[in-house]
Order: structure tokens, then C-alpha cells, then sequence
């Protein structure tokens, strides 16, 4: 009798990692690249602002900010704009190298993704590329899945410009 349970057991096992990888590998991997313009608080046109910052020294270990920036097609600020990135960034790390961010991907004159959003949580990194992840969407990016890059391309007094590069799968 234990013998056949086992069996049994382990043929739900294999039918179910054959479905899995069945369905995983009719997805398709899409490729997303655009860049994001912030404009800094105190700035005419701030598109960030600090919500909460609980020390009166120089450390940002706690701050909040909240944004909503520019995406663009292209570097220049001038280049089209295709949505906005709306989220919060929480600075999370005692020696300041990095923090939290939530961002909601809106996406206004995409082609096909206008009206949609992604949906992105992670930690990001100051001095480098960060990776982080892709948690969801909506419209057509629903059911996203995946990991985002983003990598600090140029920084003024007033301003930043992010490259983002996003890869996922939707599910069908």
C-alpha cells in the first residue's frame, strides 16, 4: 500500500513539473527600454519630494520620498514622453549605499502598452546598476513577471536621468 501511495506521489510530481515547464516555455521574454527624469526637490517642476526625514544631521538613513518622473523615449528631456514613474523610495541602509523603492510604471503613449502599468519592488544601489523586480501589471502588462535594471546616466544640482531596461514574461 505504501508503495503505490509513493507512486502515485511521485507521478503528480512529474505531471506537474511537465506542466510548469510547458507552460513557461511558450512565454515570450519582453524587452522594455525608455529613461526616467527626475527633477529634485526645491527645483522649479520638482517631480520628488522628501516626506519624512527623522534626523537633523546629515545622514538620509530613514527618509521617505515620494516621485512621480517623467519617462521618456531618449536621454534628452525633450524626447517623447511616454509615462510616468510614480512610487516611493525609503532610504533602508545604515551606510546610505542604497534603499527601497516601490515604483508603479504608467505607461500614457507606449503603442501597445498605452493604458498600462508595471508594478516593480526592490532595492536599489547608489553607486551602480541596480536589479530589481517585476511583481505585476496591468492591461496588457498583466500578469507581468521579471527583473528591471536601471543605471544612473547623467546627474545635475537639479536633476537625474535613469536608464531602465525591463525584461519579463507575461502569463497566459
Amino acid at each position: 500500500m505504501a508503495a503505490a501511495r509513493c507512486s502515485s506521489v511521485a507521478l503528480v510530481l512529474l505531471l506537474t513539473c511537465c506542466c510548469s515547464v510547458a507552460s513557461t516555455a511558450d512565454e515570450k521574454l519582453t524587452h522594455l527600454h525608455f529613461y526616467f527624469h527626475e527633477v529634485n526637490a526645491g527645483a522649479p517642476n520638482a517631480t520628488v519630494v522628501n516626506v519624512a526625514s527623522l534626523h537633523k544631521n546629515t545622514s538620509t538613513f530613514g527618509d521617505l520620498n515620494v516621485f512621480d518622473n517623467a519617462l521618456r523615449e531618449g536621454p534628452d528631456p525633450a524626447s517623447r514622453l511616454i509615462g510616468r514613474a510614480q512610487g516611493i523610495g525609503v532610504h533602508a541602509s545604515l551606510d546610505e549605499s542604497g534603499g527601497l523603492t516601490t515604483i508603479d510604471f504608467v505607461f500614457s503613449d507606449y503603442g501597445k502598452y498605452s493604458g498600462s502599468t508595471l508594478a516593480t519592488q526592490g532595492h536599489f544601489i547608489v553607486s551602480g546598476p541596480s536589479e530589481r523586480s517585476i511583481v505585476g501589471g496591468t492591461g496588457k502588462l498583466r500578469f507581468a513577471r521579471g527583473y528591471m535594471i536601471s543605471k544612473l546616466l547623467s546627474s545635475t544640482d537639479t536633476s537625474i536621468v535613469v536608464v531602465f531596461d525591463m525584461y519579463f514574461t507575461l502569463a497566459h
